[in-house]
């Protein structure tokens, strides 16, 4: 296969994204060279990382990574874009690498969707920061190809993004949907701010944004969970009044957990976040009762306007 047919079917909606999420998340602007192959025995990693697994017509990794300055300048943008607040840190940390792992996520999310029209069969993983080059050499090992495209950050630096290829096989996707009926509850009253709020998503950057949001409108009883099988334990012990949940979460994804949740017959209104927009997935999710989607990224100059209008708060 053709780096140009690799480039335009699989890397290039992450390009788009990358450079479109960068802006709207860093508020940085980004320019993309030319896709070339890298040799396989000459690559070198040059920092940090951001990684998802690829698995279905292509098996591989899909990768950005950065020099040092470029991801901590670009963690420290995306963390002041979410929060309103000034970040000036000079190395990586956990709450940068939270960030970088968020803007990852929501690039693939987002690239997903156009991939979808495709109708190819492609998976990917929820993505996860990687600190050091021990770590990433593993990467490597089954490797064929990998296609490069370089990232120029006006005024910052240059990241790269990678396509790791271990085996390419490309098919249609004729797997059919499971169809299923849930329990509509889309909520309509204004939720009153001494109910309990659940919070579900692998980020705790989100989840603390979220629960910053939800703080500022007077709703203290928020409590949280970072996965979808976690998610489960707590609407049975905790019997929250709302919840908000994201979609692609490690343990457990959010769709399937909401299946689970109405399917045991708890009929909690729960809004949706994704960086996903396909429309199957949404109707997916609608299907077993939802209150409405909130599509990422959501920062702090429309998070609290957000999370308003879906609790109905006047």
């Amino acid at each position: 296969m053709s780096v140009e047919t690799i480039y335009k079917v699989a890397l290039h909606p992450f390009i788009n994204e990358s450079i479109a999420s960068l802006k709207a998340m860093a508020h940085l602007s980004g320019s993309s060279a030319d896709a070339f192959m890298d040799k396989v025995e000459d690559f070198r990693f040059k920092g940090y990382a951001v990684c998802s697994e690829v698995s279905g017509c292509i098996n591989g990794v899909i990768m950005m990574h950065h020099y040092p300055e470029t991801a901590i300048a670009i963690g420290n943008s995306v963390c002041e874009t979410m929060f309103n607040e000034k970040y000036d840190y000079s190395e990586i940390n956990e709450e940068l690498s939270n960030a970088l792992a968020e803007w990852g996520n929501t690039i693939v999310g987002r690239s997903t969707d156009l991939l979808s029209r495709h109708n190819l069969e492609f998976n990917f993983s929820s993505p996860y920061f990687l600190h050091n080059f021990d770590e990433m050499e593993k990467y490597l090992d089954g490797v064929k190809e990998i296609v490069t495209v370089p990232i120029t950050v006006e005024g910052v630096g240059r990241y790269y993004f990678n396509l790791l290829i271990r085996d390419v096989s490309f098919q249609t996707n004729t797997t059919k949907r499971e169809e299923s009926t849930g329990i509509a509850n889309p909520h309509t009253t204004p939720l009153p701010t001494n109910n309990k709020i659940l919070l579900i998503d692998d980020s705790a950057m989100i989840r603390k944004a979220l629960k910053r949001f939800l703080n500022s409108l007077g709703y203290e009883n928020v409590i949280e969970a970072d996965d979808g099988t976690s998610a489960l334990t707590m609407v049975e012990n905790e019997s929250p009044d709302f919840m908000f949940m994201d979609v692609v979460m490690g343990e457990m994804n959010g769709d399937e957990a909401l299946k689970i949740i109405r399917e045991k017959g708890y009929n909690v209104p729960v809004v949706m976040l994704s960086s996903v927009t396909d429309q199957t997935l949404v109707k997916q999710c609608e299907q077993h009762g939802v209150s409405g989607f909130i599509f990422k990224p959501i920062q702090a100059d429309n998070g609290a306007e957000i999370i308003k209008s879906y609790l109905k708060v006047i």
